[in-house]
């Protein structure tokens, strides 16, 4: 670690770009929606994760690997060390806590699962976006630049979802498109169409109305319906607050909350509304209400688990060796124990594994970046904010905090907040092109 300014390294990805070469910086956001081949086979682990994964590991070969640069704008980074080097005791103490009830190996019809293995595979996650995160925030293409290369890999990751309502009846396929299921795809295309509406606002132009309209359409095709009911909230309330004048102010607020209601009854009456009725307010269990009273039954295993260790937790990915005994309800009468169960909520699954000191934790590195891009975000502020209370909301639905393409949006926000003036660590890169991950200190 130093004090100064590490000198700078090879400008690889500089030459890269001047010599015809793809940065890689470009490909790795084109591939974070990359999750599987359309209505096939997931790529285990996606497929940006692998590709950061090997830009990881060539990088702790280079002799400048581990210099850090110490300016930490909000104090994010020890948010983030603390928060993993939590991780890492909790992981050994959900290896202890198990081990003594006898519950190391979960057994499921389909086979044993081995809690070493999935806490180790949870830690590498963790330092995965992690890695995201810091490559995105210091990397030094321009902001504009990185918007681009995120709504390119939009744009194939739209194309290839439509051709699987081609390729295949499945409904659960037809949502998943690119990625493991339709929630997933939901997240990413409510995110695109904040970084579209941030990249019509700094380059307008007729390809960024097309990147807005695509995500768009991504988000209709992953039919999510977390994803549909928060588009229609946030651009909401994009449009209110859009308002120059107090009087216009009041008028779209008065138009929001006569429009919203009408649109969204009149699309459940002609049968339009992808099932959410029935999704949201459905008692029986039907195909379309068990998502919902599943999770509900999760959430609440989750507050149990809570209970009996509100401080520390259970252990890292503990959650679905514990799960199971305690569902009640109609899922015991479904759940055939032929998966390992999640808690499908983000602070559920954070408070029943790593307690309280856990959710501070990660939500002191949430409050820090609310933080930076509320004072720092400029003119663009209202998009980064909005997206980010979209993943927060989200995050009630949802099945990992580890997935690449969020980090990288927050890495977005971060990159948009730095103070144009500021250097940025550099990290390792080849000696020849293709280019890495790279960054330099700019001049």
């Amino acid at each position: 670690m130093s004090l100064t300014p590490p000198q700078p390294i090879p400008d690889c990805e500089h030459n890269a770009s001047t010599s015809g070469h793809l940065p890689a910086m470009a490909l790795f956001m084109w591939l974070l929606p990359q999750f599987a081949i359309p209505a096939s086979a997931a790529y285990r682990p996606p497929a940006a994760s692998l590709f950061l994964l090997l830009w990881a590991l060539y990088a702790l070969m280079q002799p400048l690997a581990l210099r850090l640069w110490l300016r930490d704008p909000g104090a994010l980074r020890k948010w983030v060390v603390v928060f993993f080097v939590y991780c890492l005791a909790s992981g050994l103490y959900g290896y202890m806590h198990l081990d003594g009830m006898g519950k190391r190996t979960l057994h499921l019809t389909t086979g044993g699962v081995a809690y070493s293995r999935v806490v180790l595979v949870r830690l590498l996650q963790v330092m995965l976006v992690l890695i995201a995160l810091e490559v995105v925030r210091h990397t030094r293409h321009p902001i504009r630049q990185l918007m681009r290369w995120w709504l390119k890999g939009l744009t194939v990751a739209v194309v290839l979802h439509a051709l699987t309502y081609v390729i295949t009846a499945a409904p659960l396929l037809q949502r998943a498109g690119t990625f493991n299921e339709g929630n997933l795809a939901g997240m990413y295309y409510l995110l695109s169409i904040f970084v579209a509406l941030e990249y019509r606002r700094a380059a307008p132009s007729r390809a960024a109305n097309c990147y807005l309209f695509l995500a768009l359409i991504g988000v209709v095709l992953s039919q999510s319906s977390a994803s549909l009911v928060l588009l229609a909230m946030l651009l909401s309330i994009y449009y209110v607050f859009a308002a120059r004048t107090r009087s216009r102010l009041l008028l779209r607020s008065l138009t929001v909350f006569i429009v919203t209601p009408a649109m969204a009854i009149g699309l459940m009456l002609a049968g339009l509304d992808f099932g959410i009725h029935e999704k949201l307010f459905e008692e029986e269990v039907t195909p379309a209400s068990f998502s919902r009273i599943d999770r509900l039954e999760s959430i609440n295993a989750a507050l149990l688990l809570f209970e009996n260790a509100p401080i520390f937790g259970q252990g890292l990915q503990t959650y679905g060796f514990l799960s199971n005994e305690l569902l009640s309800g109609p899922l015991l009468t479904i759940y055939d124990e032929s998966y390992r169960r999640i808690a499908n909520n983000i602070y559920a699954e954070l408070v029943s594994e790593m307690g309280l000191v856990g959710l501070v934790l990660f939500c002191g590195f949430l409050l820090s970046l609310l933080r930076l891009a509320w004072k720092r975000t400029g003119p663009g502020r209202r998009h980064w904010l909005l997206g980010l209370t979209g993943v927060l909301l989200y995050w009630n639905a949802f099945p990992t905090y580890t997935v690449v393409f969020i980090w990288v949006f927050f890495g977005l926000i971060l990159k948009s907040a730095s103070p144009r003036t500021a250097s940025s660590p550099p990290l390792p890169g080849p000696a020849i092109p293709p280019a890495t991950l790279a960054t330099t200190t700019p001049p």
